[in-house]
């Protein structure tokens, strides 16, 4: 009767409650590697290779069951790994690569988490290349004949694996191996089995990362799609006040009135662009002379129509909204400076792809043409035609990524 109690307090459901469900994992491996094999000869120097590897891992036991048994997983690795070693009294160098089949036992002791395994393992190799060289006028040349070395083809290989695995954040971990070679019978004059070896290695989840893009896809179209349902507020430009003040102090009143027609122009240019190419979600305009206004959420009066009147009693949702301006910035997404059109969030920060793209863009010379950015003010100059590519192109990426695509 007490073993049967004992059982059922192992096997509750109770205990289990709280425990997760570990799940398959696959993936691949890139290691480093640094052969012992001055443990046989003092004049055997390591040399720094690699291996790679694919791995699939699987739970033994799912749960933690109890205080005293954690979760236990295994893993098959198959790989190819090149290890090698210089004879430094004779200037040779010996080189073998094998094929490779993993079996590792992993313990997590932490029933919370997986970031830290333990693990346990045996590795039987299949050697498929060997090769020794000497150095010869101050280049290493391959021997075709080595009577130190005397591995051959097809030799099997037997090795125990011990190691530690710490994650690295969410799809790699950081791997420390030791891996003893049974069969190594090297020594001072025969270059015989596999050597044995040190391994630091990264190990990739391809699961982990699938997991990790579907939730990040799943979070952008969640914004994308709450962002459809609020308001774009693109802001303006006044004309400059300053430049157009120093034309009327310099008697060019021609040109100052060029300057304000110009700006005025290129804002109902913009408007018009919008009203017709732009369908993500709705859209109101304010001028920049109103920015610290929304910066600070204040909307009262910041507004302006389709012809850069006031424009009162503008109802929309105050929780719910981005902003956007064709102004000249650093883009986060190219890394360099550039004019077009930068979408911003409420604190006027950029938005990351698909938001703010290499599509948003419209070059720092009207036209193509280098001698524009110096005739050009601010925003004026470009053609409508300019304004309607841009924002069609931001549209359509934009309604895009509303899909997902898994």
């Amino acid at each position: 009767m007490k073993r049967l109690i004992f059982i059922w307090i192992l096997v509750s459901p109770l205990n289990l409650l709280s425990q997760r469900l570990y799940e398959p994992n696959f993936g691949m491996v890139l290691s480093g590697n640094f052969s012992t094999s001055h443990f046989n000869s003092e004049n055997y120097v390591g040399r720094g290779m690699g291996s790679i590897a694919a791995y699939f891992q699987n739970p033994i036991t799912p749960y933690s069951i109890n205080r005293y048994l954690n979760r236990l997983d295994y893993t098959v690795e198959a790989g190819l790994s090149w290890l090698g070693f210089r004879d430094a009294s004779s200037d040779k160098r010996f080189q073998a690569n094998y094929i490779d089949l993993s079996l590792y036992l992993n313990y997590v002791p932490d029933k919370m988490s997986d970031d830290l395994r333990l693990f346990i393992g045996f590795r039987p190799s299949y050697l498929n290349f060997t090769q020794s060289s000497v150095l010869n006028f101050g280049v290493y040349r391959d021997l075709l004949a080595d009577t130190q070395n005397v591995n051959e083809i097809g030799r099997l290989d037997y090795s125990g694996v011990i190691g530690v695995s710490l994650n690295m954040g969410e799809v790699a971990s950081f791997e420390l191996r030791y891996v003893h070679s049974f069969t190594n019978n090297t020594d001072a004059n025969a270059f015989n089995g596999r050597p044995s070896a040190f391994e630091v290695g990264l190990r990739l989840s391809a699961i982990r990362l699938r997991d990790k893009l579907v939730k990040e896809e799943k979070s952008l179209v969640g914004d994308l799609n709450k962002k459809a349902a609020g308001t774009l507020l693109i802001m303006l430009e006044e004309p400059d006040e300053k430049l157009i003040a120093e034309l009327v102090r310099e008697q060019k009143v021609q040109d100052a009135d060029f300057v304000r027609n110009l700006q005025y122009q290129t804002n109902l240019n913009i408007i018009e662009s919008f009203r017709s190419e732009f369908d993500f979600c709705r859209v109101l305009f304010f001028m920049n002379t109103n920015a610290h206004k929304v910066g600070m959420g204040k909307f009262e009066g910041v507004f302006v129509d389709d012809k850069l009147k006031p424009k009162t009693n503008v109802d929309f949702d105050t929780n719910n909204y981005f902003i956007g301006s064709f102004i000249e910035d650093v883009s986060d997404y190219t890394n360099k400076p550039d004019y077009g059109l930068y979408l911003y969030d409420k604190n006027f920060n950029q938005l990351p792809k698909p938001f703010n793209t290499n599509a948003n863009a419209m070059g720092i010379f009207v036209g193509g043409d280098p001698f524009n950015y110096f005739r050009r003010v601010k925003t004026s100059g470009y053609f409508p035609g300019d304004f309607r590519k841009v924002i069609k192109k931001v549209n359509g990426k934009l309604q895009m990524g509303r899909i997902p695509m898994n």
